[in-house]
Formats: C-alpha cells, sequence, structure tokens
C-alpha cells in the first residue's frame, strides 16, 4: 500500500513541475505577443494620423510636368491629424514605379520650414525626370501615399 502511495506522490510531484514549466513559459509567451501587439498599434496609429492627398491639377499637365526643364512639381496636402517634416529624406516620388528622390519639399504658405502642420500643402519638385504620354506619379510619406495620373 505505501509503494503505491509514494507512486502517486512522485507523479503528482512530477506533474506539479511540467505545469509550472508550462505556466513559465506561457507567461513569457504572452509578455512577448502583447509587447508586440503594443509596438504594432503604435505603428499602426502613426500612420492613421498620417495622411497626404496629391492636389496638383490634372487637367493642365503643364503646371505637373515642365517638359523643357524636365521637372516634376507635386501639390501635396497633409490631410492627417499629424504634423509632417517637409523634407525630402521623408518624401518618396515614384514616376511609373521608378524611385525619384525629390530636390526640394517647401511651404507654399511661407510658413516654418521645419513643420508641415495638418491643412497645408508643401510643393515638392523632382529635376530630371524623362515623361511622354500618359504618367501615374506615387507620393509617399511615413507610410501613407497618393497617386496621380496625368498625361505630359
Amino acid at each position: 500500500m505505501s509503494g503505491v502511495s509514494a507512486s502517486h506522490l512522485v507523479i503528482f510531484v512530477a506533474s506539479i513541475v511540467v505545469a509550472a514549466g508550462v505556466a513559465g513559459t506561457l507567461v513569457t509567451q504572452v509578455d512577448r505577443v502583447s509587447q508586440s501587439i503594443t509596438e504594432q498599434s503604435e505603428g499602426v496609429e502613426e500612420q492613421i494620423d498620417t495622411d497626404i492627398q496629391i492636389i496638383s491639377d490634372t487637367g493642365n499637365s503643364g503646371s505637373i510636368y515642365d517638359s523643357g526643364t524636365g521637372n516634376l512639381t507635386l501639390y501635396l496636402k497633409n490631410t492627417g491629424d499629424s504634423d509632417l517634416e517637409p523634407i525630402p529624406d521623408e518624401t518618396d516620388v515614384l514616376v511609373e514605379g521608378r524611385f525619384k528622390s525629390p530636390a526640394a519639399v517647401t511651404r507654399v504658405d511661407g510658413g516654418d520650414e521645419t513643420v508641415w502642420p495638418p491643412g497645408s500643402v508643401v510643393k515638392v519638385t523632382v529635376e530630371n525626370v524623362n515623361i511622354d504620354g500618359p504618367t501615374r506619379v506615387t507620393v509617399a510619406v511615413k507610410g501613407n501615399e497618393d497617386t496621380i495620373r496625368f498625361r505630359a
């Protein structure tokens, strides 16, 4: 009889040790998942607060593309809820799927050149662009993008 009790006690202690190990692993993994979700939601929140819109006139392609100089000029409005930085490094321009680095990003209202507040407009200038015929240009800022189509 004491042999049965001893074997039950050994099995019971082994089950407690295994359960403790599983619980410790689960707590660690749940904490990592929770931390990952928090980091991802902060990134999504920043992306939601950031929004841009190209407001250039597609009906007047001469105001967008100057074939003589090869300059592409786009006007972007910050339609989000957060300030952006009006600098070329923060602005990606794709002309027909090819990356073009902006030469300049300047506020058109003459305000502080280091901040692009909601509701304000910037002028993005890209130099040395060869465009002929129907063209698609995409501008991305902080993960938000807008596309414009026009005929050069």
